[in-house]
């Protein structure tokens, strides 16, 4: 798998766990640097991650190891055909049972950018196979990290440049495993297509006036009846910037720049 390191815990966790609260934390303590990746990720947004815990008892252990089992069965798969249109090495990735944290997530772990694989949330999600397109969505936010020579992450900390973010995720998700795509449901796309103006403006107007954009994104929020809206406008906002430059450039336009086409391309 070329530079890539793969840090399985499942293996640990399954050694660990008898269901109980307790026995998750003295998995996740093997693992210092993630058990901070987890928690910092509910303290940014002000909540106990304490409160979460209450999470793991939902899943079973059966629901667990199959999305791992899936998970080991699609990766290499996925990242070889990464391989065959982008450079890409130099990265981690990391399996793990954390506390719903995301399905999938493109942070830094280990000095390098990693994809982390949350197998409680693959589960809830029921996402065993649309795992392709996950991990597809997962590649397209580390090429842009490592063509963009940036942390992704710290881009996203303005909530408008999200179109830029998951939008790309998505085109290299599109290019690599095609549509639909694995946040999609049946119908979905073509509501969009029909509703676009809609969306452009709703997004518009919170930009405009500060309100939180996460119900475009987050997998709990519906707006108009609808989820995920905010990768659809993301991707249709990278066709649109295609028409000028190339995918490499793309990943690399200056951020005051992106700020100023996003805000073009939603007029």
């Amino acid at each position: 798998m070329g530079n890539l390191m793969l840090i399985d815990t499942f293996p640990c966790f399954l050694k660990y766990w008898d269901g109980s609260k307790d026995s998750w934390i003295e998995y996740i303590k093997n693992y210092p640097e993630l058990f901070e990746k987890i928690k910092w990720d509910y303290e940014r947004y002000k909540i106990d991650w304490r409160e979460y815990l209450e999470l793991l008892s939902k899943r079973s252990v059966d629901e667990l190891k199959l999305a791992y089992e899936n998970l080991l069965n699609v990766l290499p798969k996925v990242e070889e055909k990464v391989k065959k249109l982008f450079d890409v090495s130099e990265y981690n990735i990391v399996i793990y049972v954390g506390l719903e944290n995301g399905a999938g997530w493109v942070t830094e772990f280990k000095g390098k950018p990693s994809i982390l694989f949350g197998l409680e949330a693959i589960a809830e999600l029921k996402w065993y196979n649309k795992l392709k397109g996950l991990i597809a969505h997962e590649f397209g936010h580390l090429i842009h990290w490592l063509l963009r020579g940036e942390d992704i992450e710290k881009l996203e900390d303005e909530q408008i440049m999200w179109i830029y973010t998951e939008g790309f995720a998505q085109r290299i998700e599109d290019l690599i495993s095609g549509r639909p795509w694995h946040l999609e449901e049946p119908g979905w796309f073509e509501w969009c297509e029909r509703n676009e103006g809609i969306i452009k403006r709703e997004f518009l107007r919170r930009v405009k006036e500060n309100e939180p954009l996460n119900p475009f994104f987050g997998s709990w929020y519906t707006l108009f009846g609808k989820q995920y809206l905010g990768y659809y406008l993301g991707y249709k906002f990278i066709r649109w910037i295609e028409q000028e430059y190339s995918l490499e450039n793309i990943a690399a336009v200056e951020k005051e720049v992106v700020k100023r086409k996003i805000l073009e391309f939603l007029c």
